[in-house]
């Protein structure tokens, strides 16, 4: 079990790389037990990932167990299958020692990331049109600087490298999101 105090020095951590202070990593717990630890942030935001599904449409129109199934497995597998990827790349860019450091701070800075996706994505629901649309896509900009700020900062590369890391991360998520979209519907 992970303690609040844990969790509050993850996300104060990931926070403080937020607002591009390096110092921040110093609240990273990167022991492998640390390590592990991180992974609860999956669980401080799955209640908002939920809602994000529930409001966009995200189960589909036959809400039911399949639906729900679905939808766990995926957030698992979405939560393992970049970590394990980055395995490999950390390793071919020399960046094996950091990997740890770079995961523990990518897994808390999603809690940072929902903080600030969560309200813009209600608004966009609850008030849809051109400028919510247009706010949407400056945070999904915003936040993919954030994702590339955190991995140059923990991996140690460079921000054409970090760059390349997010985007490697941002198509494994839509191949899986379209495998269960698929199975969603099917």
């Amino acid at each position: 079990m992970i303690s609040m105090d844990e969790i509050s020095s993850g996300i104060t951590g990931a926070y403080r790389l937020a607002r591009r202070d390096l110092g921040g990593l110093a609240w990273f717990d990167i022991s492998p037990t640390g390590y592990w630890r991180s992974f609860w942030a999956a669980v401080v935001v799955a209640p908002a990932f939920l809602v994000l599904d529930l409001i966009t449409g995200g189960f589909g129109e036959d809400f039911g167990l399949r639906q729900v199934l679905i939808q766990i497995i995926a957030y698992v597998i979405d939560w393992t299958a970049f970590p394990l990827l980055m395995i490999v790349v950390a390793d071919s860019l020399d960046k094996w020692p950091n990997y740890t450091r770079y995961i523990v701070a990518y897994n808390w800075s999603a809690v940072v990331q929902m903080a600030v996706l969560m309200p813009v994505a209600v608004l966009a629901v609850l008030a849809p049109g051109p400028v919510t649309m247009m706010m949407a896509q400056v945070v999904t900009i915003i936040l993919l600087v954030y994702r590339a700020y955190v991995a140059h900062a923990a991996l140690g590369v460079s921000f054409a490298t970090a760059g390349g890391v997010v985007l490697l991360d941002v198509l494994l998520a839509g191949v899986l999101k379209a495998i269960s979209d698929r199975m969603m519907a099917g």
